[in-house]
C-alpha cells in the first residue's frame, strides 16, 4: 500500500456522492471506496487521509509538506489515471463508473481500427501490391503513428465526458457545501454521461459502417488493416509508460531541492507535461 498524507476531512460527501452516482447508472457495481495510503496513525476518528489523486494535483506549497512518495510511488500513480488499460482494469481505488470506464476502453480500441481506414492511402495500397501482399511493419509506423495521435486527440473529449472522480473531490474539499451546489454537481454529472453514451453510440455507428465498407471493397488487405489497428492499440498503450516517467523524476527533483524558485518552476512544469 503506497504512502500517503494525513488530512482532516468529513466522509459524509463520499457516501451520498456514491449513493447519487449509484442512482445516474442504476445501481451499477461502481466502486466507490476510496483506498488510502498510510503513513502515520492517528487517534482523530474525524481524520482521512490523501488519496493518490489529491496528492498529484496539490499546489506545491502543500505537496512540498505532505508529499512523501518516492519515484515508483509517483509513476505508478499517474499510470493508474492515465493508463487506458491500468485505469480500465486494475484501478479500483478511484470515483469513477465502472461501466463507462469499460465503454470507453472499447471505445478507443474501435477509434483506432477506425483511424487506421482513414490513414490507409492508395500508395499504401500500391506498395503492398509491389510486396505481393506481404506485411511491411515498418512501412506501416507513419500510419500507425497519425493513427494513434488522432485518437489520444479524440480521448480528450471522452475525459472530459466520462471522469466523474474530479466531482467528488470539488464536494470533499469545499466546506461550506450546500444542497443547491450537490444538486448542481449531480445534474452536471447526469448531463455528460447522457452526452457520452450519445457521442459513442453514434461513433460506434459511424465506424462500424466505416470499417465494414472498407474490408468489403478491399478485401486482401483486411490482415494488413487489423494487425495496423492492434499495433495502433498497443503503441498507444506503451506511450504512457515512457511519458510519465519525466512528470514522475521532476517532480521527485522539484520537491527534493532547496531553491524555493527552482523547485516550484520544476514542480509546475511536471503538471504540464501529462498533455493528454
Amino acid at each position: 500500500m503506497d504512502n500517503n498524507i494525513i488530512l482532516f476531512k468529513n466522509k459524509k460527501e463520499s457516501k451520498n456522492f456514491n449513493s447519487e452516482l449509484k442512482k445516474i447508472v442504476g445501481n451499477q457495481n461502481i466502486n466507490m471506496n476510496e483506498k488510502i495510503f498510510q503513513l502515520n496513525k492517528t487517534n482523530n476518528k474525524n481524520m482521512e487521509l490523501l488519496d493518490y489523486y489529491e496528492l498529484n494535483n496539490m499546489e506545491y506549497s502543500e505537496a512540498k509538506k505532505l508529499d512523501k512518495r518516492n519515484f515508483f510511488q509517483i509513476y505508478w500513480s499517474l499510470l493508474k489515471r492515465e493508463h487506458s488499460f491500468i485505469f480500465t482494469f486494475i484501478t479500483k481505488d478511484d470515483y469513477n463508473i465502472t461501466t463507462i470506464k469499460c465503454s470507453r476502453f472499447i471505445f478507443s480500441l474501435c477509434t483506432d481500427m477506425a483511424m487506421n481506414v482513414f490513414f490507409f492511402s492508395d500508395e499504401t495500397m500500391h506498395k503492398m501490391f509491389l510486396d505481393y501482399g506481404k506485411y511491411n511493419f515498418i512501412q506501416q509506423i507513419p500510419q500507425i503513428i497519425y493513427s494513434t495521435i488522432v485518437s489520444k486527440l479524440i480521448e480528450i473529449l471522452l475525459c472530459f465526458l466520462s471522469m466523474t472522480d474530479k466531482y467528488y473531490y470539488q464536494i470533499k474539499d469545499n466546506k461550506n457545501i450546500n444542497i443547491n451546489l450537490y444538486s448542481r454537481i449531480i445534474k452536471c454529472v447526469k448531463i455528460k454521461i447522457v452526452f457520452f453514451y450519445i457521442f459513442t453510440i453514434l461513433m460506434f455507428a459511424f465506424y462500424w459502417y466505416l470499417i465494414t465498407c472498407f474490408c468489403a471493397v478491399y478485401k486482401n488487405t483486411q490482415i494488413a488493416f487489423i494487425k495496423d489497428s492492434l499495433s495502433s492499440f498497443l503503441f498507444g498503450n506503451l506511450i504512457p509508460f515512457v511519458i510519465y516517467i519525466f512528470p514522475s523524476l521532476f517532480r521527485i527533483i522539484s520537491l527534493k531541492i532547496d531553491n524555493a524558485f527552482c523547485s516550484k518552476c520544476i514542480y509546475q512544469f511536471s503538471n504540464m507535461i501529462p498533455c493528454f
